[in-house]
């Protein structure tokens, strides 16, 4: 049986950064990481790179598709050789498995993705257990309409993607670059109440716009689904470890009988 987590976001809000942080972090719990880049579409250092199979360049040149397109391509002729990246995971048999997933949302409302993750996750497969982080840029906090709808992205691939997800507001420290939020960072955090969000900005007066907004923070409101967050810095130890924690609880690593001596002082010491 594997363990591991998925990594996804938008472009930019650090999802590759956070994989190699994680990496880092396992190792030094004496725990073998690898990192598997499935980003057809980003050249970076991975144990396991998508790209070894198929390129978004290539995809794009031979068939004249644009770059979204590509990666829908990909990642079907991924699902079609879907037994090169069970050879690959099995080098790894080992290690916990750390996905790098690209950010485009419309890979994520297709069954492709869901498809290829059930497979991995298939008792007569790989058996995988998986938990998912869902990386939100604290940037989305200054602009109310961004973050009601990156609240409704992370809810709509959640639901899509039937993993146990957390959401992370990611890269903090550039809140001291950018000034005081308009909200409390706890407000954002707790993921609760994001229509007053919008009353407080006024935006809901006769203006279509406002009223839309205002109507999709109510429905996340009275969603099953959580908006909450924990706070994130891929720099700060404590924040990662905490994150770490979290996933593993989620896909049951965390309940194992025979964890190292490191990742049971860890426990332990929170």
């Amino acid at each position: 049986m594997y363990y591991g987590i998925i990594v996804l976001g938008p472009s930019g809000s650090g999802k590759t950064t956070l994989c190699q942080g994680l990496k880092q972090l396992s190792e030094q719990l004496d725990r073998k990481a690898c990192i598997i880049n499935m980003d057809p579409a980003n050249e970076c250092v991975a144990d396991i790179d998508i790209m070894d199979l198929i390129k978004v360049e290539d995809v794009m040149e031979e068939f004249l598709l644009g770059p979204n397109a590509s990666l829908i391509y990909c990642f079907d002729f991924l699902l079609q050789n879907i037994h090169w990246l069970y050879e690959k995971v099995k080098q790894y048999s080992d290690s916990y498995l750390i996905f790098d997933f690209p950010g485009q949302i419309e890979l994520y409302m297709a069954d492709t993705i869901p498809q290829i993750l059930k497979l991995l996750m298939s008792k007569h497969t790989l058996q995988l257990s998986l938990s998912c982080v869902q990386l939100f840029d604290c940037l989305n906090c200054y602009n109310d309409d961004h973050f009601i709808a990156q609240s409704l992205i992370n809810i709509a691939i959640q639901m899509n993607l039937e993993i146990s997800s957390i959401s992370a507001l990611n890269k903090l420290d550039l809140v001291r670059q950018y000034g005081e939020m308009p909200m409390s960072l706890e407000y954002y955090l707790d993921g609760e109440n994001l229509a007053y969000m919008i009353n407080f900005g006024k935006k809901c007066k006769n203006n279509k716009k406002g009223q839309f907004f205002q109507t999709v923070a109510k429905t996340i409101d009275e969603s099953t689904r959580s908006c909450a967050m924990i706070p994130l810095w891929v720099e700060d130890k404590e924040l990662m470890t905490r994150l770490l924690l979290k996933l593993d609880i989620c896909n049951g690593y965390y309940f194992l009988e025979d964890l190292n001596q490191k990742y049971r002082e860890l426990i332990y010491s929170y």
